[in-house]
């Protein structure tokens, strides 16, 4: 019998398709990644704080080291002497993947192909394709998740830049809390490059997207409450982020899950760049090493967290401003970024867990949904 065609082949190229094939180059492994998008586009950023190494540190846009989160009252305001929170387009992003896949002949990223069917027969995979049909040893998944999370982060964002200078260039606000549009916990989210030059974002915790007719309405009313003079759309980006524990689409026995249908995304918050890294790092140590590789990023007791923070949310959302503003007033310096970020270092849970008013929580754990 003759050889597979080829050692790994990852279905979709998106980021973290991207992030592991960018880690699999030299290894070599000959590998075929399968996207259906014709061309790559500058079509979102992501944000982060940056905890780890990875190939796609020379991608940083702008990094702050300050970020706020208001509500009715004061800001709260947090820094950081060491951390950094980061953003990345996907523009650069790209690129990077691109030109560090293109050094390795053994890596073959095929654009504008879809993955249609894979079907295990003998000792390897057919992954049926627009383009015929490619056999893999192994296939790792990466494609958006198939089912609509029970609850997620939805959200609708322009990068735009405005005559007058509007915008704190040292600081990104996070969250500036809202009157819910949506049926759970609605923020602005301001990402600024420059005084006269920001990425602003209506964004929502809530069971199901509230449409893009209600974003884009409250988004015009955020811009002109700044005050702006004219504005000038470089993008716009929209998007929906699970926030569920456990969240993954169902794979075939056999296949590898990763991504956000792999439970990459944060169940709490939605972030998802630096777990796909971790994700990444873990799957191509695992498959270089020959091992079957677990893509699991949390433990029981972080599961446990998660679960009831984000029943509180969902049960009583007029209450998540309040919650989140408690969290960011009383964690210590750099211990809740970490654990966004993807920590499950004991001190870092203990110290979130220790920042929030036990009796909501108290009362979700003992009687979960």
């Amino acid at each position: 019998m003759s050889a597979p065609d080829v050692d790994i082949a990852i279905i979709g190229g998106g980021c973290a398709g991207l992030s592991l094939a960018a880690r699999l180059v030299h290894s070599n492994l000959f590998i075929s990644v399968i996207e259906p998008r014709i061309a790559y586009t500058d079509d979102r950023a992501w944000s982060f704080w940056r905890t780890a190494s990875d190939p796609f540190e020379d991608c940083v846009h702008k990094e702050w080291t300050s970020w706020t989160v208001a509500g009715q009252g004061d800001p709260v305001r947090r820094t950081s002497s060491h951390l950094r929170y980061q953003t990345i387009r996907s523009e650069d992003f790209y690129n990077r993947a691109q030109d560090l896949i293109a050094q390795d002949r053994h890596i073959n990223l095929s654009l504008g192909v879809r993955a249609n069917d894979m079907k295990r027969c003998n000792d390897r995979w057919h992954v049926e394709t627009d383009a015929g049909t490619l056999s893999a040893q192994i296939v790792i998944d990466t494609r958006p998740p198939a089912r609509n999370p029970a609850y997620g982060q939805f959200f609708l964002g322009r990068e735009i830049r405005t005559e007058r200078q509007v915008f704190n260039p040292n600081t990104v606000q996070l969250m500036q809390f809202r009157p819910a549009r949506s049926s759970g916990v609605d923020f602005v989210y301001i990402l600024p490059f420059a005084a006269d030059h920001a990425l602003v974002e209506v964004t929502s915790f809530a069971p199901h997207n509230p449409g893009r007719d209600i974003y884009a309405a409250w988004l015009d009313d955020e811009i002109a409450a700044l005050d702006p003079g004219w504005t000038e759309t470089l993008r716009t980006e929209a998007g929906a982020l699970p926030m569920e524990v456990g969240f993954a689409d169902p794979a075939q026995d056999g296949i590898i899950r990763m991504g956000l249908g792999g439970g990459a995304a944060r169940p709490s918050t939605g972030y998802a760049f630096a777990r796909n890294q971790i994700q990444a790092d873990r799957v191509a140590a695992a498959v270089i090493a020959g091992r079957v590789p677990d893509t699991r990023l949390d433990s029981r007791l972080t599961h446990f967290m998660d679960r009831v923070f984000l029943q509180v949310l969902a049960t009583a959302p007029k209450s998540g401003p309040a919650l989140f503003e408690a969290l960011f007033r009383n964690a210590p310096a750099d211990r809740l970024e970490r654990f966004l970020s993807g920590s499950t270092h004991p001190v870092d849970r203990l110290s979130v867990m220790a920042s929030l008013p036990p009796l909501p929580f108290l009362r979700a754990a003992a009687f979960p949904t």
